[in-house]
């Protein structure tokens, strides 16, 4: 072969490099989405299973009747409710000169006042 001919054959090779590496890069970053998306929806998928069984234990009386003992502390007409303190808890430190209550914050109240009222707003937050 001539000198000439491995010019046109490189160039040719070139071409077509040029013309194929962007379509297997956008190819590749393709897979990689499709891939994070198919890992969302099964994340998802759980996570719909998971509250559709919430709603079905939801939909008993004696679920209901459970949670509102152990959530709002009902009882019933008759029954006695006792709150135990645990003296070994991690709650806030109350000043005891003072008698206010020892926060993570500096703060000042009518701050921590409206922080109080959006994290009340939003109980789906972090704290």
């Amino acid at each position: 072969m001539t000198t000439r001919r491995w010019v046109v054959l490189a160039s040719v090779v070139a071409l077509l490099l040029i013309m194929l590496v962007p379509t297997g890069k956008s190819w590749y970053d393709q897979r990689q989405r499709l891939a994070e998306l198919n890992d969302r929806v099964a994340t998802q998928k759980e996570n719909v299973a998971e509250l559709e069984r919430e709603k079905e234990l939801w939909e008993t009386d004696a679920y209901v009747e459970a949670q509102a003992r152990k959530r709002l502390k009902f009882v019933k007409p008759g029954e006695k409710t006792y709150t135990i303190v645990d003296p070994e808890s991690t709650s806030p430190g109350v000043d005891p000169e003072t008698g206010t209550v020892e926060g993570k914050t500096n703060q000042p109240w009518y701050e921590q006042m409206a922080s109080s009222v959006e994290t009340a707003d939003d109980p789906a937050t972090e704290q």
